[in-house]
């Protein structure tokens, strides 16, 4: 299973609220619902690559980010 990581840092301004007001109308167009979508503050991790890479282009625009692509190797935490 591939997961994609973001970190971001942003500036803790009317621009983060920008940002996560775009996160929550990206979540609204695709259906998603934010609570299950959401990682932590500063870091999102994902299977959707869609997903991590609106995030990383957001995030850059309004301050910086790193995008990292992951691989689960062993276990079975996220199995459904």
């Amino acid at each position: 299973m591939t997961f994609w990581i973001v970190d971001y840092d942003l500036p803790a301004d009317n621009r983060r609220r920008k940002f996560y007001r775009h996160i929550h109308a990206w979540f609204k167009e695709k259906g998603y619902d934010p609570e299950t979508r959401w990682s932590t503050q500063r870091v999102v991790i994902t299977e959707d690559r869609e997903f991590a890479e609106f995030v990383y282009r957001e995030a850059s625009q309004l301050g910086h980010a790193n995008v990292y692509k992951a691989k689960q190797v062993k276990g079975n935490s996220h199995r459904r």
